[in-house]
């Protein structure tokens, strides 16, 4: 689990490398607006909670927070790697479920139904680390993910963004357990 962790936060890193350099060869044109019918590199902060199902439990939903960066591939398609973490752990029935860490890499298609509008998907690899003060007190899922959300441009390179996705599933002593995640967030495109 180790040698996988160090690899997504390898990945993760180099995508904040590209991402610069990507910056530099996406330039919007003189007079031309950014919105999501032209492919800039962007970076952005979310905020959402992680809904925690588990065989037998109700569910619990601890607050998380992602940072994104993303590089576009094409005019409907980019990469994006996120890193985030809890900050509150949550409870329902005197269990408790707090998130560590979170990260992923995506990759993400968009359908721009409007320059200020876009459907998107995303598909790829996360992680989710998680403390229990039940069962099992340390999880940490690494595997497929996938998700939907919408962009909406405000203008001068910014936007706002909503979000489900599906996180890796497990086991908890026994228990299934599986994790999505809801999210609001803002971007912004250079």
């Amino acid at each position: 689990m180790k040698r996988t962790t160090s690899l997504l936060l390898l990945s993760t890193g180099l995508l904040a490398g590209s991402t610069a350099m990507a910056a530099g060869y996406y330039d919007s044109g003189y007079g031309r607006h950014r919105g999501y019918d032209t492919p800039n590199a962007y970076v952005g902060l979310s905020l959402g909670s992680l809904q925690y199902q588990e065989d037998g439990l109700d569910t619990i939903t601890p607050n998380v927070g992602l940072v994104r960066l993303g590089v576009p591939l094409g005019r409907n398609l980019a990469i994006e790697g996120r890193a985030g973490g809890g900050f509150t752990d949550a409870s329902s029935g005197g269990y408790g479920v707090k998130v560590d860490s979170l990260y992923a890499a995506y990759v993400k298609g968009s359908l721009p139904l409007s320059p200020a509008f876009a459907l998107y998907a995303v598909g790829g690899i996360a992680g989710v680390d998680l403390r229990r003060d039940y069962g099992s007190p340390h999880s940490r899922e690494t595997g497929l993910s996938f998700g939907v959300g919408a962009d909406l441009y405000l203008g001068g390179g910014a936007g706002i963004n909503l979000e489900w996705t599906r996180l890796p599933s497990g086991n908890n002593a026994g228990y299934d357990f599986t994790q999505n995640m809801a999210t609001i967030g803002m971007t912004w495109r250079f």
